[in-house]
C-alpha cells in the first residue's frame, strides 16, 4: 500500500493509552513518518496550543478527559485551537450529542468501534482540506468587511424584496445623517424624494426581473435633514445572508453638477458679452476702415487729412472705451464665479 507521504502533524488528545496507541498505529498505517502529539487532558492541550503556540494540522480529540469532557470540553477546545481543525472520537453512540458538537464547529465526529485506518485517514485529510477552503472564505469576507467599512464612500446592501437595508458602512452614516440602528428600521425608499416613487417602483420591477450584475444609475437622494443630493450609485448582484440583495455604492455629484451648471451659466454670459459688444465694436472699426480707405483713394489736401486723422484718432479712443467695458463685464462674471459658495 503507497502511504500517505505529506508531513501531517496531529495532536492525540487522548487520556486513555490503549485507545491512544491504537490511534497511532492507525496513522502510521495510512500515514508515511506522520508527527504525533499526545496530552492527555484539557489543561495539557491548553499550554500546547496557547503558551507553547504550538502548531498542528489536526486535532483528535477525545471527548472524555480526566478535567473536562462533553459540550464544555468542545466549546472551551474551539476557543484555544483557532482555527485547527478538530475531529472527536468518542465510545458513545449519540446521534444527538455528535450533530450538537458539529454544530458547536468540530469538523467531524468518529465512533473509536467504528474506526479504521482508511476511515481515519479519510477524515483527517478531507477536514484539513475543507478547512482550509473554510479559512480562506473567512479571510475572503473579512476582506470584504474591510473594505465596505473603511470605503470613503457610501456603501449599502439592500435586500432586493423586502428593500430593507442590510449592511451600512460608516461613510454612509455620516454622509446621509442617520445613525446605523435607524438605517437598520429603513428601506431604500426612505431615502428617495416622495414625488419620485412612481420612478423608483419601476427601477426596481426592473432590476427584480433582470438582476444585473453590475448597473449604474443617477438618482436624487435625500438626507436625513432633508437636503436633496444628487447621486451616482453603482449597484451590483450580490447574495447577502442568504437573501437576493444589491450592494450600492454612492458617488455624490451634486457640487460636481453644480460646479458644471456654474461654468455653463459663466459661459453663456460670457457669450452674450462677446455678442452684444461685437455689434457695437463694429462702429468705430467700420468707421475706421472707411475713412482709411477714403484717404488712401483721394488726392486730398493736408487739412483735410488731418480732419481724416482726427476722426480717425476718436474711432480709436471710442474702440479702446469698448474693449476696457469688454474686460470689465468679462471679469465681473469670473470673479462673481470664483466668489459663490462651493
Amino acid at each position: 500500500m503507497i502511504k500517505d507521504k505529506k508531513k501531517y502533524q496531529v495532536l492525540v488528545v487522548e487520556d486513555n493509552l490503549g485507545d491512544y496507541v491504537l490511534v497511532e498505529e492507525y496513522l502510521e498505517e495510512m500515514i508515511f513518518e506522520p508527527k504525533i502529539f499526545r496530552s492527555e487532558n484539557f489543561k495539557e492541550t491548553k499550554v500546547l496550543l496557547t503558551e507553547n503556540k504550538s502548531y498542528f494540522d489536526v486535532i483528535l480529540l477525545d471527548i472524555s478527559l480526566p478535567d473536562k469532557s462533553g459540550e464544555q470540553l468542545i466549546s472551551e477546545m474551539m476557543e484555544v485551537a483557532g482555527h485547527i481543525p478538530i475531529i472527536v472520537l468518542t465510545g458513545y453512540v449519540d446521534a444527538n450529542f455528535a450533530i450538537k458538537s458539529l454544530n458547536m464547529g468540530v469538523s467531524d465526529y468518529l465512533l473509536k468501534d467504528e474506526m479504521s485506518p482508511a476511515i481515519l485517514h479519510k477524515s483527517i485529510v478531507y477536514n484539513i482540506e475543507r478547512n482550509k477552503n473554510i479559512v480562506k472564505l473567512q479571510e475572503s469576507e473579512q476582506r470584504y468587511a474591510d473594505l465596505f467599512q473603511l470605503s470613503p464612500q457610501p456603501m449599502w446592501v439592500f435586500d432586493l424584496e423586502s428593500l430593507e437595508f442590510l449592511n451600512v458602512n460608516q461613510a454612509a452614516v455620516q454622509h446621509y445623517g442617520y445613525s446605523l440602528e435607524e438605517f437598520m428600521r429603513m428601506t431604500i425608499k426612505d431615502i428617495r424624494p416622495k414625488e419620485e416613487m412612481e420612478y423608483t417602483d419601476n427601477l426596481l420591477i426592473s432590476t427584480r426581473k433582470d438582476n444585473p450584475k453590475h448597473l449604474k444609475v443617477i438618482l436624487n437622494h435625500v438626507k436625513k435633514d432633508g437636503t436633496r443630493i444628487r447621486v451616482e450609485a453603482h449597484s451590483n448582484a450580490i447574495e447577502f445572508m442568504g437573501r437576493r440583495c444589491r450592494l450600492i455604492l454612492i458617488n455624490d455629484i451634486t457640487a460636481k453638477l453644480k460646479y458644471l451648471d456654474a461654468i455653463e451659466e459663466q459661459n453663456e454670459k460670457l457669450r452674450d458679452i462677446a455678442w452684444v459688444q461685437s455689434h457695437i465694436l463694429r462702429a468705430p472699426l467700420s468707421r475706421m476702415m472707411g475713412i482709411i480707405a477714403m484717404i488712401q483713394r483721394e488726392d486730398l489736401e493736408l487739412n483735410e487729412i488731418k480732419d481724416f486723422l482726427g476722426h480717425i484718432t476718436n474711432s480709436a479712443y471710442e474702440l479702446d472705451e469698448i474693449i476696457k467695458d469688454v474686460v470689465k463685464k468679462a471679469q465681473h462674471v469670473i470673479l462673481k464665479d470664483q466668489q459663490r459658495p462651493s
